[in-house]
């Protein structure tokens, strides 16, 4: 049986007329009809709303199994960590590398530099796929390509001129300033202990 054909057996069951079945749903009797006709499907909230009208278990009507739910708390701690990790190898990456270190020994520590710098990077834009909203995505991205720049630029600088404490400090401020100020700021990623942010709402 198909779910249009369900729909229909069941209003008719419970003894509901399409407009009364509307009414109880919040949508037109077009829609209802649309549905029992196999034109459109029901979203998963009129789904609901039809489980708790005919008294069904939940997801009884759609036959899946129930969308994940989003852990936002494990996001944000995976963004920080990645954010956190690629400052960190950015860092080992403006260390100067030994004079002894020559052919395949010089190859080899110039991939162990840079090599974990490069995948750090990836890891960070790829948790730019837990922000749904589109529109805020490319927002986003453009924000930590600008932060990623800020990033080498300071790196660069403290290659060159030797400062390398100072440039090793200024990574870790750039990096608590994104982190802090610009992701809850201008990025909707609120990268803060969840718990707390709900007491204060």
């Amino acid at each position: 049986m198909t779910l249009s054909e369900k729909l229909k057996q069941l209003r008719v069951k419970k003894g509901l007329t399409q407009e009364k079945l509307a009414e109880l749903t919040g949508v037109s009797r077009q829609a209802v009809a649309k549905w029992e006709n196999g034109q459109s499907r029901p979203t998963y909230e009129n789904l609901a709303a039809l489980e708790s009208i005919y008294g069904l278990e939940p997801y009884r009507l759609s036959g899946e199994n129930p969308p994940k739910k989003e852990n936002k708390i494990l996001q944000a701690n995976l963004i920080k960590i990645a954010i956190i990790a690629q400052a960190a190898c950015l860092n080992v990456a403006i260390q100067p590398l030994d004079e002894g270190f020559t052919g395949g020994m010089y190859i080899f520590a110039l991939v162990f530099k840079y090599l974990p710098l490069f995948l750090t990077s990836i890891w960070m834009s790829a948790n730019m796929r837990y922000e749904k909203n589109l529109v805020q995505r490319r927002k986003n991205s453009i924000i930590e390509l600008i932060y990623c720049l800020i990033q080498l630029a300071a790196a660069l600088w403290g290659y060159y001129s030797g400062h390398l404490f100072v440039t090793a400090c200024l990574l870790i401020a750039i990096c608590y300033i994104y982190v802090a100020y610009i992701n809850p700021r201008y990025m909707n990623r609120r990268l803060v202990d969840q718990a707390k942010h709900k007491n204060k709402e």
